[in-house]
């Protein structure tokens, strides 16, 4: 038997001597991730490359100090920022290299949903592109990837089944779909668990169709069930259903989300006839969209106006869907001012175009009218709001400031809470995933959030704890040889998000956003800067080849002799 001596400290992989070592060609390198992802020594990171911004005349922004720059480009980029762990710069090389099948495969391999992502995804990824922050304006991240899902077909493989454990997932939104889909991709048997009558969870009942259709949610469902997903509809739970499952069940993992719209019980007349929580409001126009009536004693909306309670998303839904659904006038009120407002500005931008009004920085008070009829609502203005570590909100109002706006049905839209049967779940085998288990509630989040979830089930259940290349890594500064002068690079603008008229779109519930056509797209692709790259450590490297044969791109690495 041949002994390999190892020193201290030292990994018995890293020991082992082929002569040969992985080598990154940094110029067609497109930093999609696949070698770091699947290098079994961890040789590999992801480097970033200085990018000049010391002269002003360069770029559209100001300069800035040596150091500022130095420190600034290992703080995050595009592929750390994605919840997923997806790649945007990989597949935007990718396609601009005209493999558009390649370049979707980087991302519904690591997105469940990805139709779902490239119609609603927050995008975090284009709010840190350092073309944006750095240059002139940031990548069309998510247009590009609309674009893609719409122009490539594909087809996910079958789930394998190499373990004999069982899982149940409770809830068939973003998160439990997730954690149903990464689970059945380790190999377990898992059986998914819903209420309501078809899958989707706030993705059918929340989001209207004119940001979200509901049959782009159905398509990536409909792939998932194609692998081998089980989802059981109509399969409400109580009490005694839960304690079953965890009889029957290796583990569940709860992911029912927060269906119920929270009310503003504290102030008086809060339950009066035309007052709605947004789901209810968005429930009823979801499965419905061409009635006027809303759901009770025959109120018509059409001609009518009303105001929604809240500043996020939510509010901002509702808000564009009673104007289509044929309000008069619609005014969204809330506490917040300013960058406080918790919705995304585009999202209020498009708000504003199709006639929304804004009041901000005031609190509710008082309905007035009467149980059927409602009047108006009163309104304090807020003198003081902040947030706490926990981001609960600390407010406080002059009540000698009082605003009455004239109202003749009410949303509110200031959160959800979860069904309070589900927090009594407990046990070792019981994991939580998406709104229900706290943390960021966007899709692109739920989604992470499942994901995580089926790797707790896993490690748990097999007793190891696996590392996940795919997930997250840290960035290193390249070196300087690297460094990109924007001054040299592609100056056009990044095409404005095409978009429906403001006029047009208020009348209907289609799309309100247009597809990038193929030559919009190629122009954006080759707006990138490549700010990042595969850097090999070649003292980990144990020249396995591994990289080179996963390399998308083909002609990227190569290895060399030491």
């Amino acid at each position: 038997m041949n002994t390999i001596t190892i020193k201290q400290g030292e990994s018995p992989a890293y020991s082992l001597d082929r002569g040969y070592v992985a080598k990154v060609d940094t110029k067609k390198c497109i930093n999609c991730g696949t070698c770091r992802e699947n290098c079994p020594v961890e040789a590999i990171d992801e480097a970033q490359r200085w990018i000049c911004r010391v002269c002003p005349e360069c770029t559209d922004q100001p300069g800035m100090r040596l150091h500022d720059i130095d420190e600034f480009r290992t703080k995050q980029s595009c592929t750390t920022a994605c919840p997923l762990g997806i790649s945007p710069q990989g597949y935007i090389g990718l396609a601009r290299n005209g493999k558009d099948e390649a370049a979707f495969k980087i991302i519904w391999e690591k997105n469940p949903l990805p139709s779902v992502c490239a119609h609603i995804c927050h995008h975090p990824c284009e709010q840190v592109c350092k073309r944006g922050v750095l240059v002139d304006e940031p990548m069309a991240i998510r247009g590009i990837k609309r674009y893609l899902d719409e122009n490539v077909e594909y087809t996910r493989p079958k789930y394998p089944r190499l373990y004999d454990e069982r899982i149940a997932v409770i809830g068939a939104g973003p998160a439990g779909l997730s954690a149903g889909h990464f689970l059945s991709e380790l190999g377990y048997e898992v059986d998914i668990y819903e209420a309501n009558n078809e899958p989707g969870g706030m993705l059918v009942r929340a989001i209207p169709d004119f940001r979200l259709s509901h049959e782009e949610v159905r398509k990536d469902i409909k792939k998932l069930e194609e692998a081998g997903l089980n989802i059981q509809c109509s399969a409400p739970l109580g009490k005694k259903q839960i304690a079953e499952l965890q009889k029957e069940y290796d583990a569940i993992v709860v992911a029912a989300g927060t269906p119920h719209g929270k009310e503003i019980t504290w102030v008086p007349k809060w339950n009066y006839d035309a007052v709605y929580t947004a789901i209810q409001f968005m429930d009823f126009a979801n499965n419905d969209q061409d009635t006027v009536r809303m759901p009770h004693q025959n109120f018509e909306i059409v001609g009518k106006e009303g105001i929604v309670i809240g500043g996020g998303s939510v509010a901002m839904d509702t808000a564009r869907t009673a104007l289509r659904l044929g309000a008069k006038k619609v005014t969204v009120i809330c506490l917040e001012s300013g960058e406080d407002v918790p919705a995304h500005k585009w999202e209020k931008d498009e708000a504003i175009e199709e006639g929304i009004v804004f009041i901000e920085g005031y609190s509710p008070k008082a309905y007035t009218g009467r149980v059927n009829t409602l009047e108006g609502i009163d309104f304090a203005k807020v003198t003081k709001f902040e947030k706490d570590e926990n981001g609960k909100i600390h407010f406080e109002t002059n009540d000698e400031e009082i605003l009455h706006i004239p109202t003749d049905f009410c949303i509110v839209a200031i959160g959800q809470y979860a069904d309070p049967i589900f927090p009594e779940a407990d046990g070792e085998t019981v994991f939580w995933a998406g709104d229900i288990a706290g943390g960021a509630c966007s899709v692109i989040d739920a989604l992470a959030s499942g994901r995580d979830a089926a790797f707790d089930v896993d490690a748990a259940i097999q007793e190891r704890m696996l590392r996940n290349g795919r997930i997250g890594h840290k960035l290193v500064p390249g070196p300087l040889e690297e460094k990109l002068y924007p001054c040299n690079r592609r100056k056009t603008r990044r095409h404005e998000r095409p978009m429906q008229p403001a006029a047009e779109r208020v009348k209907n519930f289609d799309d309100v956003e247009i597809t990038y056509t193929a030559k919009q797209v190629y122009q954006e692709e080759l707006r990138c800067l490549g700010c990042g790259y595969a850097m090999i450590d070649a003292e980990k490297c144990i020249g396995c080849g591994v990289c080179q044969k996963l390399c998308p791109e083909g002609d990227v690495i190569t290895m060399v002799r030491k």
